[in-house]
């Protein structure tokens, strides 16, 4: 049986064919766009938008307008890229918003970028252990506050994922 979809409704008589071709074309001009522009400067998703999306037929088609709205456009151009990524294309996102590079060996400071790209990661799982260790005398408070109130099952319960989870 066939699963109704509400929106699906206004995007013609083939609303699966129009999405894999508008996710086909975003994909496509954002990676020209990235593979010309990007190589030497950090490209917004706001300037992907307004270079590739805005002006095309599929943005100003009312099926278009739908879909971007119902999805919203940063997430089709997060999308994107990530799917770009995974195909081999060596884009990279930078620290605070910048945006996308596409850091080949092409590009002018490509070392730079792979570097900030990594410390990014480093920060991430730095930022992981302190939101971890929050957590955990988080959890440790409650645990007191559960014996406190003679809720003795429910404390060694949330004990318990203290341990499972080594902490």
């Amino acid at each position: 049986m066939v699963r109704f979809n509400f929106w699906e409704s206004f995007y013609g008589h083939k609303p699966k064919t129009f999405k894999r071709e508008a996710r086909k074309q975003i994909e496509e001009n954002t990676l020209w766009h990235l593979k010309k522009f990007g190589r030497f400067n950090w490209i917004s998703i706001e300037q992907i938008f307004k270079d590739t999306i805005e002006q095309t037929d599929l943005f100003n088609s009312k099926e278009g307008r739908l879909w971007f709205a119902e999805q919203g456009i940063k997430s089709k151009v997060n999308s994107a890229t990530h799917k770009l990524r995974r195909d081999g294309h060596p884009i990279i996102s930078g620290l605070g918003k910048k945006g996308y590079k596409y850091a080949d060996e092409t590009c002018d400071d490509f070392i730079h970028a792979w570097d900030e790209r990594n410390s990014a990661w480093h920060n991430r799982k730095e930022n992981i252990t302190k939101e971890k260790r929050t957590d955990v005398e988080l959890i440790k408070r409650i645990i007191e506050r559960l014996k406190e109130a003679k809720r003795l099952k429910e404390a060694e319960q949330l004990q318990k994922v203290l341990v499972k989870y080594g902490n």
